[in-house]
């Protein structure tokens, strides 16, 4: 996949991600918006609309959200901001949270979930079986399902598609006892080598796509985006504002 300069500077900071290139693509319209020059430049449109500001097009893309102007030639990286109000209103982070939780709608048959008994809430991990944090958050598993969360967890290799853990997530997905091989990887524990059409490179695309630039990541239902491990007592008020 082609990234332009400036995406790689301000929405892409994860190396190791999975090439895909784009090649002669067909002029497409969503709407009254030329998508072609996106298409050329590897974007795939999934949707576009006109944005709060005049003369710019909101275009959700594979690769997250990004404006256009309103004839497809030109694209700007960044967020808006409504400044009507007392404070500042970031109207970016609304439609990312909305693209967010459509998107993990689509792919809630993909996830390993720790069901909590007394469910309150529901969370979205994106994990990795080598990462320290991430592992803290799996050892109090039980706290949070203990404090009405239930976790799904998406596959994130933090160093790409090619690294061991992404393996150790390929197996983890292909495993009869999901949750069983998951905690074993996750132990440095041997993990037996299964094969299926396991979802990690959906995961990773998608994690991408929401933004994720380290493991875990964890999205509320809101659709809001929280970098890193927050531990379940100091989560729950978060899931409750």
């Amino acid at each position: 996949m082609k990234y332009l300069a400036i995406m790689t500077l301000s929405l892409m900071t994860v190396a190791c991600s999975p090439a895909e290139q784009s090649t002669s693509p067909q002029p497409q319209t969503t709407g009254s918006f030329d998508t072609s020059h996106m298409q050329r430049m590897g974007f795939k449109v999934e949707s576009a609309k006109p944005a709060d500001i005049a003369g710019l097009y909101e275009v959700i893309t594979d690769q997250g959200l990004v404006y256009a102007s309103d004839d497809g030639q030109h694209i700007i990286s960044g967020r808006i901001f409504d400044i009507t109000g007392e404070q500042p209103n970031n109207v970016s982070e609304k439609v990312l949270e909305q693209m967010r939780t459509n998107d993990l709608a689509t792919v809630s048959d993909t996830v390993i979930e720790y069901t909590a008994p007394n469910q309150q809430h529901v969370i979205h991990v994106f994990t990795d079986t080598s990462c320290g944090y991430c592992r803290q958050l799996h050892e109090r598993i039980d706290e949070y399902l203990d404090a009405g969360i239930t976790v799904r967890y998406l596959a994130w290799p933090r160093n790409g598609l090619q690294s061991k853990a992404a393996v150790d997530l390929q197996n983890a997905w292909c495993a009869d006892d999901q949750q069983a091989a998951l905690t074993a990887a996750k132990n440095d524990e041997e993990v037996e080598l299964a094969m299926c059409n396991d979802p990690v490179a959906m995961h990773f695309a998608l994690g991408q796509k929401f933004g994720v630039r380290g493991t875990p990541a964890i999205v509320l239902e809101s659709g809001r985006l929280l970098p890193g491990f927050v531990p379940p007592e100091r989560l729950l008020p978060e899931l409750q504002k």
